[in-house]
């Protein structure tokens, strides 16, 4: 992750923020609402932004260790935390692990 770039990764949480703002405009677009609910964007964000460099499909202690062993991680525990609870399973993206954590509802 290219720690010069951190205003890609929102700093604030819940509908308020810099991305659920984004969201909310996009949702008021005829024919572009997306029915999810997003916990903590900040947090989907930064997992999103991580994950990216992962090759797909990959099961869970692929990603807990990619995560772990990613030094420019910030965050880094809440996000073992949130990614702790997926199935031992394969995921074929960032998408699935998001919802399998529990932190987007469709």
């Amino acid at each position: 992750m290219d720690q010069n770039n951190k205003d890609q990764i929102p700093q604030s949480s819940g509908p308020e923020s810099q991305t659920g703002e984004v969201i909310s405009q996009q949702n008021a677009i005829e024919g572009q609402r997306k029915e999810v609910n997003v916990e903590n964007y900040a947090i989907v964000a930064e997992i999103g932004q991580l994950l990216k460099d992962l090759s797909f499909p990959a099961d869970k202690n692929t990603i807990l260790e990619f995560v772990k062993n990613n030094h420019g991680v910030q965050n880094k525990d809440r996000i073992i935390d949130a990614l702790g609870n997926l199935e031992d399973k394969s995921f074929n993206n960032v998408s699935e692990v998001t919802t399998a954590a529990g932190l987007v509802y469709k």
